[in-house]
């Protein structure tokens, strides 16, 4: 009964949360807003920052520099058919997702390098299974199996933080096995904070706050293109991203990217 509630409480607001993000734009920016947003932030370093993006970033947002070349965030522009804001949440959520995966990807290769895994799970990343085809390691299921079942989990938990999103702190009230408390959030769905989100208490402060997730999305941008650049390396050199950088540092002249446009 317990996990029919759970379920049948998550689903009844989804269409109404998906509401939310397309179809919606901001309020119509006056004059006068879009001066102050030059005042506001004119001490903030700027990338190719143009006098209309700088119109809608005003710098609130972490690691805002006023670069916006299409116009994505722009709610009475190119991107005004998504919520701006759903857009900056999105971004600090791949980010984070980025981290994880650009250190998950390579660590196998690193630890097999330095003996403390064994060979045969010292595998390049799209050789263990993240990729059905091209899995070589045997696990307890099939490569498929488990595909399946991780995209059933993952959705679930996507689905209740797309849910928080919409509706600030409602994963506190619906019943999770008796965890509501710690996912209550703080009021900040991208944030949430409480024990399960940041149990170390790290941005106690204002400022330390802001410098922490200055930091955050900055190397979240830098993990995605990594996590980018994984998978054109994957797929030009057949190998994986460490053994690239042994292979690179041994030979430079013949192991680099002009060297290596070939497809495996």
């Amino acid at each position: 009964m317990a996990a029919q509630a759970l379920v049948s409480s998550s689903l009844s607001s989804s269409v109404e949360n998906a509401r939310q993000i397309l179809g919606v734009k901001s309020g119509v920016s006056t004059s006068s807003s879009r001066k102050t947003s030059f005042v506001q932030q004119a001490n903030r370093p700027l990338w190719f920052a143009s006098k209309q993006s700088l119109s809608y970033l005003d710098g609130s947002l972490p690691g805002d520099f006023g670069f916006d070349p299409l116009g994505l965030s722009d709610p009475e522009g190119t991107g005004g058919f998504i919520e701006p804001k759903w857009l900056a949440y999105g971004e600090i959520i791949n980010g984070r997702f980025a981290m994880l995966g650009a250190a998950g990807a390579i660590a196998p290769e690193i630890f097999g390098k330095l003996g403390l895994i064994p060979a045969e799970t010292a595998l390049p990343w799209f050789q263990t299974g993240v990729i059905p085809p091209a899995g070589t390691y045997n696990y307890w299921a099939d490569n498929y199996t488990l595909f399946v079942l991780e995209m059933a989990l993952m959705g679930f938990a996507e689905h209740r933080r797309f849910q928080d999103w919409a509706k600030p702190g409602s994963m506190g009230k619906q019943y999770f096995l008796g965890l509501e408390k710690g996912l209550s959030g703080s009021g900040d769905p991208a944030y949430p904070g409480g024990p399960f989100f940041n149990p170390l208490g790290f941005g106690k402060d204002e400022k330390s706050m802001k410098e922490l997730k200055l930091k955050e999305v900055k190397n979240g941008r830098l993990a995605m293109l990594a996590i980018l650049g994984y998978f054109i390396q994957g797929l030009v050199t057949g190998v994986g991203p460490y053994q690239n950088l042994l292979d690179h540092l041994a030979d430079p002249v013949n192991n680099n990217v002009l060297t290596s446009l070939k497809f495996h």
